[in-house]
């Protein structure tokens, strides 16, 4: 199990609410790269590992989530997704993720702009679904993933 992880929404967080999709390319049209960069940054900075919570994991399989990011310029090995238990509540959905693992991971992180993670006080890092994941959400996460 990898020490570190982030558990990462993809809309709002990678994007705005107000990103349009390119048809042609479609999810790696939403990934935007100054997001893609501030992700790069604390994956550079902590050796973290993703784990997609987005309902995009629900209609997209991991070997295409992967290769949307990685032809948005995205560094992340992304090594899995939280399973499908309740939408509602995400934070149950990471719990289960977390009890699944042989070894849970020393440190973690969630980036998420509108959910609040009540069962996983603390570890949640909120972004403005107006301009996504960027240096204002950086020392917070980097904080999470040092512990």
């Amino acid at each position: 199990m990898p020490d570190r992880v982030l558990f990462l929404d993809i809309d709002g967080v990678m994007n705005t609410l107000s990103s349009p999709v390119d048809p042609a390319i479609g999810l790696t049209s939403l990934l935007l790269p100054g997001c893609v960069a501030a992700l790069n940054r604390v994956v550079q900075a902590t050796g973290a590992v993703v784990v997609v919570t987005s309902t995009w994991r629900l209609t997209m399989p991991l070997a295409e989530l992967r290769a949307h990011f990685r032809a948005a310029g995205c560094v992340a090995e992304i090594v899995d997704v939280t399973p499908d238990l309740d939408a509602p509540r995400r934070d149950r959905e990471i719990a289960a993720w977390l009890a699944a693992q042989a070894e849970p991971p020393r440190a973690y992180c969630i980036l998420d702009d509108d959910r609040d993670m009540d069962g996983l006080p603390g570890r949640l890092v909120r972004t403005d679904s107006r301009r996504g994941l960027g240096d204002d959400e950086l020392p917070r996460v980097l904080a999470l993933l040092a512990e």
